[in-house]
C-alpha cells in the first residue's frame, strides 16, 4: 500500500492601517505577559527574525489585528504607507 499525504497552503493578506515605530521594548516583562497568547509576538511578523532582549519593536495595526515587527520592517512599511 502506498503512502498518502495532503499539503495545504494558506495565504492571508493584511491591510496595514498604521505603524508605530519603536513603541514597545522586548524584555522579560513582555515575554511574561505574552507567553500564553496564541500570537506571542516574540519574532518579527514580517521577516520572522527573533527579537533580542531590550530591542525596541514596532507595532503595526492591520485590518485583522495588531502585530509586532522589527524596527527595520516597521520603517519599510511606514515608508510604503507614506508613498501611497
Amino acid at each position: 500500500m502506498g503512502k498518502a499525504s495532503i499539503t495545504k497552503t494558506t495565504t492571508k493578506t493584511f491591510n496595514i492601517l498604521q505603524v508605530e515605530l519603536d513603541m514597545l521594548t522586548f524584555d522579560e516583562s513582555f515575554r511574561r505577559i505574552r507567553q500564553n497568547f496564541r500570537y506571542t509576538g516574540f519574532e518579527c511578523y514580517k521577516c520572522g527574525r527573533h527579537f533580542l532582549d531590550n530591542e525596541k519593536i514596532s507595532l503595526i495595526i492591520t485590518d485583522k489585528g495588531n502585530k509586532v515587527v522589527c524596527h527595520d520592517c516597521g520603517s519599510e512599511i511606514k515608508q510604503e504607507l507614506e508613498e501611497e
